[in-house]
């Protein structure tokens, strides 16, 4: 982040310490539990959050190479974006046009070709049928242009890329990122490089899920055992971008900024600075990585949470590699094992009809606007 920037946050971040206040919604938000655990408001959210709104798929840098492809998910369709060998990313729903069989899994390199694993039909890179190896002309009377994998859409920006499952028509960068894209790009995310990830499946809405990353008041209590005794629970601020945000939790040693100079604040040396990209992708920068979550919505309550760690140089060193495991293996104790464990409960209890809302304090602005956002986008 551009140091003009850090030092305006900064600014303001030590202006409300020295007020023993942080930012202020206008008001509470009184969140309905319908909005956890109806399956019309999920199948709505499906349909115009995931596969009409485009959304995140992965880095630049996971598809840089000719062949390279991600597979992934959009609201219930299988999609997969592919470099090809002239360098154009292509998204495409990775179904096969002759029996709906899967055709792609997680990611890898692909051999100048796509291969459907069940009968061994063949496509280029670009998606064009080549081969269907022992039909006996079973299929010659169907024009083989029919027969390609159906396009999506992808578009790439500031070391994202995004796809559309419902269309091909051309993604709007612009209206999707509403000006955030500025600020990511001084992270310049297209330098780094994957070093590995977890995926994992939790029994609660993704919304839920996404409420605790955007909110520090609950650190110094679910947290206690873990990062708690490192972090401040305020001040924090945030900023919005159309519906998506940034948000910062501070370590405890931000506040040794106030005794230095200004030209000495480093704000991404002191704590995390999160991105949120709408509808379900969270960019999260601590000092040393940055770690990407897709939360990809199963049903009403069953979440698979995709996180990968990037780091801004190869991990090649034996030394390097125990650093960067162990930074996994917290994000996994402390995501997985208190936030989103916390999560499934909460699931379970608003499940039981008994709970009508949950309440988003005037202290939880961030959250509020991620759920104020989000209907906005439904409508």
């Amino acid at each position: 982040m551009r140091p003009e920037r850090q030092r305006e946050i900064v600014r303001r971040l030590l202006a409300l310490h020295d007020q023993k206040s942080t930012e202020l919604a206008p008001e509470p938000l009184h969140n309905p539990a319908d909005d956890y655990t109806s399956t019309d408001q999920f199948a709505l959210e499906q349909q115009r959050l995931f596969r009409d709104r485009p959304i995140v798929a992965c880095l630049s840098v996971d598809v840089a190479e000719p062949g390279a492809f991600v597979a992934t998910d959009c609201g219930g369709v299988p999609i997969a974006v592919v470099r090809g060998d002239d360098g154009q990313l292509r998204a495409f729903v990775n179904i096969c046009r002759h029996r709906a069989s899967i055709v792609l899994d997680g990611r890898g390199t692909l051999n100048r070709s796509i291969v459907c694993g069940f009968h061994g039909w063949t496509y280029g890179l670009d998606g064009t049928l080549m081969a269907q190896p022992f039909s006996c002309d079973g299929f010659a009377s169907i024009d083989p242009h029919d027969l390609s994998l159906r396009r999506g859409a992808e578009a790439e920006r500031s070391g994202l890329v995004f796809v559309r499952a419902s269309s091909d028509e051309p993604i709007d960068l612009d209206a999707t990122l509403c000006g955030v894209d500025d600020e990511l790009d001084d992270f310049e995310l297209s330098s780094f490089f994957r070093y590995d990830s977890w995926k994992s499946s939790w029994k609660c809405n993704y919304k839920l899920i996404l409420d605790t990353f955007l909110e520090a008041y609950h650190v110094f209590a679910l947290h206690r055992r873990s990062v708690a005794r490192y972090y401040l629970v305020a001040p924090s601020t945030w900023d919005p971008f159309g519906p998506n945000l940034r948000y910062h939790s501070l370590q405890k040693n931000f506040l040794e900024l106030k005794d230095l100079p200004e030209d000495q604040w480093d704000l991404e040396s002191r704590g995390t600075i999160e991105y949120f990209i709408a509808p379900n992708t969270i960019l999260s920068h601590s000092v040393d990585h940055i770690a990407v979550y897709r939360f990809l919505p199963r049903s009403v309550d069953e979440t698979v949470v995709e996180l990968t760690i990037y780091t801004p140089k190869p991990v090649e060193s034996e030394a390097d590699h125990e650093h960067y495991r162990r930074t996994l293996e917290l994000h996994q104790r402390v995501s997985g094992g208190e936030d989103f464990l916390q999560q499934e409960g909460i699931q379970r209890s608003l499940a039981s009809g008994l709970v009508k809302e949950t309440i988003f304090g005037r202290n939880e602005p961030a959250a509020i606007h991620f759920h104020t956002a989000l209907r906005e986008l439904l409508q």
